[in-house]
């Protein structure tokens, strides 16, 4: 879990400030009371993209790292499950008519689209397709 990132042994690879992935560890190691000057690497170490990450990772410059099951696993890197995330897409309504909109809402509500998705590693399907109007 997240309190062996502060084991000394360990090089962690962080994401840059106001990432998605940084903001999220920010808050939890604020409720688990672990201070960020524990854990090696975590100011200093930083990378952009979640590929970024996990090749730093693969290439044995880093112990660890935060990033999606998807990136690790193309990476042939081991995952530990932390916490589950929702991904939406976002439509304006004044293109929601359009071709190219329509085509790919009919193809996230396939079985094909869910197949692919799930394919690739550490995503829930079960609303995927699934539409939700915001006023």
């Amino acid at each position: 879990g997240l309190h062996d990132m502060a084991r000394p042994e360990l090089r962690f690879v962080n994401r840059q400030r106001g990432a998605g992935t940084r903001v999220w560890l920010d808050a939890q190691l604020r409720v688990l009371q672990i201070a960020p000057e524990h854990i090696k690497g975590y100011e200093n170490n930083t990378a952009s993209t979640h590929s970024e990450v996990a090749r730093s990772i693969a290439e044995e410059q880093f112990e660890l790292g935060l990033g999606i099951e998807a990136t690790a696993l193309a990476y042939g890197l081991d995952f530990i499950f932390l916490t589950k995330e929702r991904y939406d897409l976002v439509v304006p309504g004044e293109i929601w008519e359009w071709p190219p909109v329509q085509m790919i809402v009919t193809w996230l509500r396939t079985a094909e689209a869910q197949t692919a998705i799930n394919n690739l590693g550490g995503y829930d399907t079960q609303s995927t397709g699934h539409i939700e109007w915001v006023n």
